[in-house]
């Protein structure tokens, strides 16, 4: 008798959850190896390793806020509240947030965009959270490539459908194809976006759950000769003559 996979597929949920727990026993193996080498080390020494420590906690944490708010609005606790949000103020907190894990993994941080942006409808929670869950991402990729200049932008653009808004990098290469096939993979394989980036990259599947319930998704674009994912986002036709 043929057995039928179909009936044993996880659900979206259960695919986030699966992923999650394999970027989180990454991150925990990381921060027990940092905890035992403080412990060794002189005094001296011991600060910048707790430092580490805190920094690497951080950055999970982001990740766990971010499933968590996930839930939240997939099981109807919360729902998005759109408004007028202005994209480069938003860029800008995002970086500063990550610049510490950035700095922990010898990564630099770019911001680009334009000097005039107009502002997005959107949910600001939602989106920063969602950028956050991918620069996550993208830091931790490049900061294992074999490129000399280590360097993530984050960044947005006008397009003829909105505003693009997402990172950026010229370490790796994404397609679209690749994208595709990793959805498809989701709970089924430990690293299903192994093909587009390098280590755990649990930080997308939250940032794509997240951005469904703004009915957008993730999407490969290049932006001044690098190659990233982002977001496509209405612009807020009403304040374009403010």
């Amino acid at each position: 008798m043929q057995r039928d996979h179909r009936a044993n597929e996880f659900s979206e949920q259960e695919k986030l959850f699966v992923s999650l727990a394999d970027g989180m026993n990454n991150t925990m193996l990381q921060l027990a190896l940092l905890s035992e080498q403080a412990g060794t080390v002189p005094p001296k020494s011991q600060n910048v390793l707790w430092q580490t420590v805190h920094d690497v906690s951080r950055a999970s944490l982001q990740l766990l806020e971010g499933y968590t708010l996930t839930m939240r609005l997939q099981g109807g606790t919360a729902e998005p509240e759109l408004e007028a949000v202005a994209v480069t103020s938003l860029l800008y907190d995002t970086l500063h947030l990550l610049e510490p894990y950035a700095k922990q993994l010898q990564v630099s941080l770019v911001l680009d965009v334009p000097a005039k942006l107009q502002p997005v409808i959107t949910d600001r929670a939602i989106l920063q959270s969602a950028l956050l869950s991918l620069g996550h991402v993208f830091i931790t990729a490049h900061s294992e490539s074999d490129a000399t200049n280590k360097t993530v932008k984050i960044g947005a653009h006008m397009s003829g459908h909105g505003i693009v808004a997402g990172w950026y990098g010229q370490s790796i290469q994404l397609t679209t194809q690749a994208l595709r096939r990793a959805r498809r993979l989701g709970g089924w394989a430990q690293q299903p976006y192994g093909e587009l980036v390098s280590g755990p990259a649990t930080g997308v599947f939250i940032a794509d759950s997240l951005l469904s319930t703004v009915s957008t998704r993730l999407h490969v674009a290049r932006y001044h000769n690098a190659s990233g994912l982002a977001v496509t986002l209405p612009a807020c036709r009403q304040l374009q003559l403010v």
